[in-house]
């Protein structure tokens, strides 16, 4: 996982991509944050950027976008209990074995909703992701 790749955002609401795309960016991270309201650009985009992609945060109501060798989510923090991120990809690809990540990005949905919450939940799973380990160390007590 590249958590200093870039973080792609895509909402087909261009008022709110624009409005969500500069809070991100206000968080002060050193990643590249990329705001698309076009599935089909995302999908371009995805198609050459891959393994330097670290979060693809999408709206429910965009247009779905295909991402190849996805599996459904296989962690979820209690952090993320809330209605404004029902689930989340880890994405994996045949890459991987070439370049020895377990994880290429986090594909995360997101529901509509007041702008500033989304946000701030938004913030929390960068936040999160930034700070996770996987797969998770196991420390061994002797």
């Amino acid at each position: 996982m590249n958590k200093n790749g870039t973080i792609v955002l895509l909402d087909n609401d261009t008022a709110a991509s624009d409005v969500i795309c500069n809070g991100l960016k206000a968080l002060g991270h050193r990643n590249e944050i990329l705001c698309f309201d076009d599935s089909e650009a995302v999908a371009q985009y995805l198609a050459d950027n891959q393994l330097n992609v670290f979060l693809l945060m999408q709206s429910t109501t965009s247009p779905g976008v295909q991402v190849p060798d996805t599996r459904n989510m296989i962690f979820m923090h209690e952090s993320f209990n809330t209605d404004n991120v029902p689930y989340s990809f880890l994405v994996l690809t045949k890459q991987r074995l070439l370049t020895g990540r377990l994880h290429t990005f986090v594909h995360c949905y997101y529901k509509p909703a007041a702008l500033s919450h989304v946000i701030e939940t938004l913030t929390g799973v960068v936040d999160f992701w930034k700070d996770h380990v996987f797969p998770p160390r196991v420390e061994q007590h002797n």
